[in-house]
């Protein structure tokens, strides 16, 4: 068979014989997208379960409570009348954020001593525990600057507009560059959607390498080398429509911000998409089974989200680690930098990233040919094997 020939039996089995390989290639990174992005949709957390332990009830204290429940990160559902029924309450996981004013919290205040607010968090969920947190630090602390301006002002008799740069002198404003409201769906749903991509392009092309290996006789002696070809050609134009409709859709659906070039975004990915198509090439090749090719494929879907850094910064990791990271798993250099590009427009490493998803898939391939030298061994074995038992 010609190159074009091994195109149309391709395309072929694709849309007509094994359907599941379009629906693998288009539906994972899509459908990845809305269902991630209906997860996230929210943006950030918000309306956090608390309960609220006022041992002081006096007007100052009740302010402060007022001055957390404005805020849009909690919503007081309970307030406790013992320290023993707040406890069990967070540990019930009734709320997850816990407020205790003590009984001499005013008093205090008006002596000029400090007062004590206690906070306490379920920290077994670091979202709400880091979130909440900071939230309760700022009310607390503007809290703080208001009564001691109030208090300053009112001994001396001077204006709060003369004092309060005098007791706060130092004013702190956050910038939250390239994701200004911090929201969880830029931050994730870009990540996850590439996890599913790659797993996608993994199962689309393993099946059709098992295909070809369960039906070795339609080949018709077609060099390995340009039937390879043809399927990493066809399955990487097709991966490439399928990235080109979940930048369309993220954009106007979702609205992620696609702030680089569309020439960055897709060199990019047709460098990530070579190296994983070669690399499934690669890993199916040794399988005699489709399962169980797919039953590895699930195994390495994990690792491979961890280990590229994504959540868990990859600087922050062993140096065997960060070595592993770098060789195994393609979506290294695709995933924090597709974010970058996305969010800010603009990525430090970029030809550095393509040229190692392009060093990766060319190893995958000089290699993908002796494994499928081998994989077709194993299938004629067993073929020869199972022609024997049924001759006997």
């Amino acid at each position: 068979m010609n190159l074009w020939q091994i195109i149309k039996r391709e395309l072929y089995e694709i849309f007509l014989k094994d359907p599941r390989r379009i629906i693998f290639i288009f539906g994972a990174i899509l459908i990845y997208l809305f269902l991630f992005g209906s997860l996230y949709e929210p943006g950030i957390v918000k309306h956090v379960p608390a309960i609220i332990y006022d041992e002081d009830q006096s007007h100052l204290s009740r302010k402060l409570i007022k001055n957390i429940d404005d805020s849009e990160t909690f919503e007081i559902v309970q307030n406790a009348s013992s320290e023993e029924a707040m406890l069990q309450a967070l540990d019930n996981k009734e709320v997850y954020a816990a407020i205790q004013i003590p009984r001499d919290f005013s008093k205090n205040i008006a002596l000029g001593h400090p007062a004590t607010v206690l906070y306490m968090v379920n920290g077994a969920n670091l979202v709400f525990a880091n979130t909440t947190a900071t939230a309760a630090q700022d009310i607390i602390n503007n809290y703080s600057d208001n009564i001691a301006i109030n208090y300053t002002s009112l001994r001396l008799g001077l204006s709060q507009d003369i004092l309060t740069p005098k007791i706060i002198p130092i004013h702190y404003n956050l910038r939250m560059m390239n994701n200004p409201i911090q929201t969880y769906l830029f931050f994730f749903c870009i990540g996850l959607s590439m996890t599913a991509f790659e797993q996608g392009l993994f199962f689309a092309v393993g099946a059709s390498v098992h295909y070809d290996l369960n039906h070795l006789s339609e080949l018709n002696g077609t060099p390995i080398y340009k039937l390879i070809f043809g399927k990493l050609l066809l399955h990487w134009s097709l991966a490439t429509i399928a990235f080109i409709s979940f930048l369309f859709l993220a954009g106007h659906v979702w609205y992620v911000p696609v702030k680089a070039s569309y020439i960055k975004l897709l060199l990019l990915n047709s460098a990530f998409c070579f190296a994983v198509l070669c690399l499934g090439i690669f890993i199916a090749a040794f399988f005699i089974t489709e399962l169980k090719f797919v039953k590895v494929s699930l195994v390495y879907v994990v690792p491979a989200f961890i280990f590229s850094g994504y959540t868990w910064p990859l600087e922050s990791m062993p140096a065997s680690m960060q070595l592993m990271a770098k060789i195994f798993f393609p979506l290294t250099w695709m995933s924090n930098p597709i974010r970058d590009l996305l969010l800010s427009g603009t990525t430090n490493n970029l030809i550095q990233d393509i040229l190692m998803l392009l060093s990766i898939g060319s190893v995958c391939l000089v290699f993908s040919v002796k494994a499928f030298n081998y994989g077709r061994k194993k299938h004629e074995q067993l073929s020869a094997k199972a022609n024997l038992k049924f001759n006997y």
